[in-house]
């Protein structure tokens, strides 16, 4: 049986699902596991992402290097995420699927051939270890057991492509900054060795806690949300279909965990916040948009260069973007006064603090 939902009620759900409502999270561990990895491109907006879900403070660098119990590394999309550090063998068994860097496109494009591809991976266990070395270090080291000096310029570039499938490979993660450059240490040695994962279920884990966060959605807004091929997805959403439900939210089919139904009839007193860039619950959605708020404002959302810029959102919906140094606001549509108010006074806050 087809349950039909609105979108109002998906997204007052997810608003709760994603700590944004008045149920906080412990801890942006927690936080981190919720929603399924925390945007950490901008290290400032993960730590305004997981402060407002957990309503306190957080020293984030002491539960990466401290403790280590979150990881920075590039995960969903490719791009830098926090993770459970419990969380990452599965992380690890889902992103080993991905084999990009194996097609003569992605090398070409980075300039690398599969023979220095392939010294680079095999030289990563035995040059990294859990003693950070800076990208300039690792460089070097990677070059003296490789031989391949030509590599230089590409393993010191700062997006770090070519050492993205080290780390989709769990070879390699975020270490503690040394001044203003970054650190990288090797996963096994830095949070402890693991018992490998199996690739599906992996990915059916991932999957279940996607929609836990961001369903109601199809298994192609899964594989975009990861990273992963459409075939794969829905092989995933067939494994797990046990455990969903399938609903229809204004007419399109979607899944959503059954054990999430129950909860979304309930209606919430109205909430709205201000989330910074990258904020999880805008990355996560990103091809809901149009659906969620942002009809015809699309591009003032996700703008180029992968840029998700700071947004308004008032009972799960998205009402607009700001500026967070200004309080600037450009609203979608018309929106009522008392909504206005509402954030304005949010703003004002945001600005006598600093943020």
């Amino acid at each position: 049986m087809v349950t039909r939902l609105s979108w109002d009620q998906v997204l007052r759900w997810r608003m709760r699902r994603h700590h944004l409502a008045d149920d906080k999270a412990a801890d942006p561990v927690a936080v981190a596991r919720r929603v399924v990895g925390v945007h950490a491109q901008v290290a400032a907006s993960a730590v305004t992402a997981t402060n407002l879900r957990t309503g306190g403070t957080h020293q984030l660098d002491t539960l990466l290097y401290g403790e280590r119990t979150l990881v920075r590394t590039w995960a969903a999309r490719g791009t830098l995420h926090l993770l459970p550090a419990d969380d990452f063998p599965h992380w690890v068994a889902a992103m080993s699927t991905r084999t990009r860097d194996k097609t003569n496109s992605w090398l070409r494009y980075n300039s690398v051939t599969a023979a220095q591809m392939a010294d680079l991976l095999a030289a990563l266990p035995d040059v990294l270890t859990d003693e950070p070395l800076t990208r300039e270090e690792l460089a070097d080291a990677i070059i003296t057991a490789t031989g391949h000096r030509e590599l230089k310029d590409r393993l010191t570039q700062g997006f770090g492509t070519i050492l993205k499938p080290a780390a989709f490979r769990g070879l390699l993660c975020s270490g503690p900054p040394r001044g203003r450059n970054v650190t990288f240490v090797a996963p096994r040695r830095w949070l402890g060795d693991w018992e490998p994962v199996e690739t599906g279920a992996a990915i059916d884990r991932l999957a279940t806690d996607y929609l836990g966060a961001y369903g109601p959605a199809t298994p192609e807004e899964f594989a975009r949300w990861f990273d992963l091929t459409p075939a794969l997805a829905k092989k995933s959403f067939r494994r797990i279909e046990g455990g969903l439900a399938p609903v229809e939210v204004d007419g399109t089919p979607m899944w959503l965990p059954e054990a999430h139904l129950k909860e979304l009839p309930r209606k919430a007193a109205q909430r709205a916040v201000l989330l910074p860039a990258f904020d999880p619950y805008i990355t996560g959605s990103t091809r809901q948009l149009e659906r969620i708020g942002a009809a015809g404002h699309k591009a003032a959302v996700s703008r180029p260069q992968g840029w998700i810029s700071p947004t308004v959102v008032v009972d799960g919906w998205v009402r607009g973007v700001w500026e967070p140094d200004t309080g600037e606001i450009t609203w979608f549509g018309t929106i009522p006064a008392t909504v206005r108010r509402t954030v304005q006074s949010l703003i004002d806050a945001n600005l006598s603090t600093g943020g």
